[in-house]
């Protein structure tokens, strides 16, 4: 059976996007023009043809129960020596964001992971370890406070380039339980 392989983000909004693509371009990542500004909640996974229903299903009851997310990147930060990359550390709202994770992380969605969740934004994957002391430095002021008000599924293609292809808008109407 065919598989498609997707990725469950939220978006960065404009103009905060073009923001993070400067510092993407400044830090010479790899992935510039291949994905947008984003950060993950699920990272790729395989789903199934048949399966592609369901996934969206996940992605609307997820968002119907998640309010708007006011969400602060930055500063950056690192998670090297584990993996050399540089990304812009979230906070704000981030009780409701790992709620909305638990919620998109489910059958057809979820799959093992290596790493626990760490909401981040990813500026730099892979990037020379000599280079990221620099990068972190240069970067510590930066802040830029955002509103997330959909989630986004991702479908990998040619190229490695991922593109939207759903997207499923929060409750307005939120009331919390």
């Amino acid at each position: 059976m065919a598989r498609r392989r997707f990725g469950v983000a939220l978006l960065v909004p404009p103009p905060v996007a073009a923001e993070v693509d400067g510092l993407r371009r400044a830090l010479g990542d790899g992935a510039l023009g291949r994905i947008p500004p984003h950060i993950t909640l699920v990272p790729p996974v395989n789903v199934a043809e048949d399966e592609v229903g369901a996934a969206l299903t996940v992605l609307r009851r997820a968002a119907q129960a998640t309010r708007p997310l006011d969400l602060r990147l930055g500063p950056a930060t690192t998670f090297h020596p584990v993996t050399p990359v540089v990304y812009l550390a979230v906070s704000g709202d981030v009780e409701a964001l790992h709620a909305l994770r638990d919620r998109v992380f489910d059958p057809p969605l979820a799959r093992p992971l290596t790493h626990p969740f760490v909401p981040h934004a990813t500026l730099a994957d892979d990037m020379a370890p000599d280079r990221i002391p620099a990068a972190v430095a240069a970067l510590a002021d930066y802040v830029a406070d955002v509103r997330v008000e959909s989630v986004h599924l991702l479908e990998e293609g040619r190229g490695r380039v991922w593109r939207p292809i759903a997207e499923a808008g929060f409750s307005r109407r939120w009331v919390a339980p």
